[in-house]
């Protein structure tokens, strides 16, 4: 499925995207799942890991509790992803001394509001235009990504080749896409299923 920012919704004054929720207020989260928009493949904390510093990659729907998050609101749009399983936050991770492109994301206890390596909102990336002469036009579609608050990188599954990522791609952080046809963009697009208010 397709999203747009066209098919936004105001409803009881939450700003709302079908199989995209935005996080309203502080006292207020969604559950969800969040898979890779091109392959389906889940979100999932490593073998259901309950250790701070856990690895956090794509596996295939096994319904566990490893593969749902609640998004806490951190205000101005940006959340924090906080695993069902073991109540950790997914943060980029400090233990390599910078936030370059490459740094993986891990679950940790530290999911305070504020703390910017694991605070996220959402991106757009639309189609590249297609340009006859002097004459440029685009679907209008676009397609979410997941923008880290610290760095402005995205969320990116790590593959190296023009496919798909497959099955365990380790979720790590890279510049993100500017086009939804740029070679890595199926790395980077991403869904939100089955959300529950909480």
């Amino acid at each position: 499925m397709l999203l747009s920012r066209g098919s936004l919704t105001l409803a009881a004054g939450l700003v709302a995207l079908a199989s995209w929720p935005a996080v309203a207020s502080a006292a207020d989260r969604y559950r969800v799942e969040i898979s890779n928009l091109r392959t389906s493949l889940r979100v999932d904390v490593m073998w259901a890991s309950q250790e701070s510093g856990a690895g956090v990659f794509l596996w295939p729907n096994n319904t566990s509790a490893s593969q749902e998050f609640d998004l806490l609101d951190s205000g101005n749009g940006y959340f924090r992803i906080r695993a069902r399983h073991s109540k950790k936050c997914l943060i980029l991770d400090w233990r390599q001394g910078a936030y370059v492109d490459g740094t993986p994301v891990v679950q940790h206890a530290d999911c305070r509001k504020g703390y910017a390596p694991g605070e996220w909102r959402r991106g757009w990336a639309g189609d590249a235009p297609q340009c006859d002469g002097d004459t440029c036009s685009t679907t209008g579609t676009e397609y979410p990504v997941l923008i880290n608050r610290k760095t402005g990188k995205c969320l990116d599954a790590r593959n190296p080749t023009t496919g798909a990522p497959r099955a365990r791609a380790v979720l790590q952080q890279w510049r993100c896409i500017r086009y939804a046809s740029d070679w890595n963009a199926a790395n980077q697009l991403w869904r939100f299923g089955n959300e529950t208010y909480l």
